[in-house]
């Protein structure tokens, strides 16, 4: 038997870790934050990349510039990248 994916499938990928999301007053969806850190200049500072792992079908608006919410806290999408079969998409963002 075939697996379908649909809404409530891909939902599963994201419920055990995801955040409650929204842009604009759009409606709320999953999305999982990742902040990793990297040393950069030598171990002269730090660099936080901001990234949101969401189901494409959830951020078709999202375009450089766009605000977001994460978890109550303010982001700036800095670039929307289709993943793979374009079920998934991955948001860069910055911190407002």
């Amino acid at each position: 038997m075939a697996l379908t994916e649909d809404a409530d499938t891909l939902n599963v990928y994201l419920k055990d870790f995801a955040k409650s999301c929204q842009i604009g007053g759009g409606t709320a969806f999953l999305g999982t934050l990742s902040t990793p850190a990297e040393v950069i200049g030598g171990g002269l500072g730090i660099s936080i990349e901001f990234s949101l792992k969401v189901k494409t079908s959830d951020v078709t608006s999202a375009v450089r510039g766009t605000g977001i919410t994460v978890d109550s806290v303010n982001y700036t999408v800095r670039e929307n990248i289709v993943e793979d079969d374009g079920a998934f998409s991955t948001l860069l963002l910055s911190k407002v």
